[in-house]
């Protein structure tokens, strides 16, 4: 049987509820969605389990297997705490504390037509420390059913077990982008692989979002990945989320020194995966943090060997520039960070100064905070305080709306930009919060389980429909849609109706930002 066989037709030694494809990795059987009749591959394996003698080392490929895998219920997430924000568990509802965790799941229309599909290689987020590709919003038997695409997720490496360097502390040589070599790992995979299941290699899309997107920002400006994919999607996502080599070697001597005192005598390969996330707890709760290592202390690493220099730098030197960018962000990004911290509802004046002096040049800091308190008391009905209000939208900006402008300024290539300003009816201080765009994006908005988050919003199912034709259509041909509007011109595709939406101006965001250098946007990550 040909590796582009008309998935319809793989069905030849198996009914019709477990299709069987003959992939170059081995045979695979998987089973049928009831209510879509996307075929679903679910826990397949794409390296070595990274235990043992492999934890901190690059993935290993794994040889061909020769009887079929049973690919009917996902992999292990990567090894993680409980988090307020993203709620994580196994397979069969288990705490995610297995090191064995880099598998991939597959999404495929039940028949392709004999098309070589477009691929959308989904990239999870979770501030590179929490997530999996399993999560039900990550779903892609929605996007699987137009018929128009494949969809694959699947987990790496996370935390300090993907994105610690200790090669300079200590003997063991991880360079604190195992997490992102999983990634190129599972892209390879999918590279090798996904044209027995109907999908097409040269036509893969990378998309994902918070740390999936900044993950994609890196894979961008890797010399080792030119090639790899033809288009991106950056949902988002800061693209000078990186450490520099001094800023990652005082992390991983901060972690060994809470490991040291929370395991004792245990090394770094023998540590048990629980004590390694105790001491991961710890770290993230060092009051050194925020200054020393910024808000997302495990992230990728300028190594001088998969990355060489930052995303913006190399785009601006030409990098990236075959690859189609289609890049946006949401209207009320950081109240998502705000809802979850006590303090950011009594936030007054000097408070935010102080927060942000330490970063900002205080010239430059006062025409911002004056800028962002007018905008706040302009906005009426508006259920946070004035002063909390204003840092959430200067936040919102400085983390992300303007690095990701500055991202898609510095692209050579075709660049589109979005706006995602709908906000959850059910959560009015979430807002069109971080994050609150996925369930529109996979079409999962209507899933019982996330009826906490969505649910009364106005013409949900329209604002599904027009985001997937939009992401459906990018990863066909590059364009997300003939009445998109063009960004070399500084426009901007809305999505949503927020009763507060503001208009989007980039020009006149990137003037007000002008002065801010992009090592000081990065700060404060």
């Amino acid at each position: 049987m040909s590796r582009n066989a008309n998935i319809g037709n793989l069905c030849d030694r198996k009914s019709k509820n477990t299709p069987l494809v003959k992939a170059p990795a081995g045979p695979i059987v998987g089973k049928v969605n009831k209510k879509t009749g996307v075929y679903q591959f679910l826990g397949i394996p794409y390296a070595r389990p990274p235990v043992g003698e492999l934890r901190w080392r690059p993935p290993q490929s794994l040889p061909p297997w020769q009887a079929p895998i049973s690919a009917f219920e996902f992999g292990m997430p990567s090894a993680q705490n409980p988090s307020a924000l993203i709620e994580v568990c196994g397979p069969n509802g288990e705490p995610p504390q297995s090191e064995d965790c880099l598998y991939l799941n597959i999404y495929a229309p039940g028949d392709s037509g004999g098309k070589n599909l477009p691929v959308m290689l989904w990239l999870h987020g979770g501030s590179f420390y929490m997530g999996s590709g399993s999560q039900e919003i990550y779903n892609g038997r929605h996007l699987a059913a137009s018929g128009r695409a494949i969809v694959v997720t699947f987990n790496y490496r996370l935390g300090a077990l993907g994105f610690l360097r200790l090669r300079d502390i200590s003997d063991i040589p991880s360079s604190g982008n195992e997490g992102l070599q999983d990634q190129i790992a599972a892209l390879e995979w999918v590279r090798k692989n996904i044209s027995a299941f109907g999908g097409d290699p040269g036509n893969i899309t990378l998309f994902g979002e918070s740390a999936g997107a900044m993950s994609i920002a890196a894979l961008l400006a890797a010399p080792g990945c030119r090639g790899f994919f033809r288009r991106a999607i950056v949902q988002s996502g800061n693209p000078r989320a990186l450490h520099s080599r001094d800023r990652a070697n005082d992390l991983a001597q901060a972690f060994v020194e809470h490991l040291e005192r929370i395991g004792g005598e245990q090394s770094l390969l023998n540590a048990s995966t629980k004590t390694l996330l105790q001491a991961q707890r710890a770290l993230l709760s060092d009051p050194r943090m925020e200054r020393s290592w910024g808000q997302l202390p495990f992230k990728p690493v300028l190594d001088g060997e998969l990355l060489g220099i930052d995303p913006l730098e190399a785009l601006r030197g030409g990098s990236g520039a075959e690859v189609s960018l289609l890049l946006g962000s949401n209207l009320d990004e950081w109240n998502l960070f705000s809802a979850i911290n006590p303090e950011s509802f009594t936030l007054d004046d000097r408070q935010i100064r102080a927060r942000l002096e330490w970063l900002l040049p205080p010239q430059t800091l006062d025409k911002l905070v004056d800028h962002y308190y007018r905008l706040a008391r302009s906005l009426a009905g508006n259920p946070w305080p004035e002063w909390s209000r204003t840092w959430n939208l200067l936040l919102t900006d400085m983390v992300f709306t303007l690095p990701g402008l500055r991202l898609l300024q510095a692209h050579g290539g075709d660049r589109y930009h979005y706006h995602f300003a709908q906000p959850l009816a059910a959560q009015p201080l979430l807002g069109a919060c971080h994050a609150v765009e996925l369930g529109y994006v996979f079409g999962t908005h209507g899933e019982a389980s996330l009826q906490s988050l969505y649910g009364g919003e106005t013409d949900a199912h329209k604002l599904s429909d027009t985001m997937r034709e939009a992401w459906l259509n990018f990863a066909e041909c590059g364009d997300p849609g003939d009445d998109w509007p063009d960004f070399g011109r500084g426009h901007s595709r809305r999505f949503g109706d927020h009763p507060q939406a503001r208009p989007f101006d980039a020009a006149e965001l990137a003037a007000l930002w002008q002065d801010i250098p992009d090592d000081l946007l990065n700060g404060y990550l």
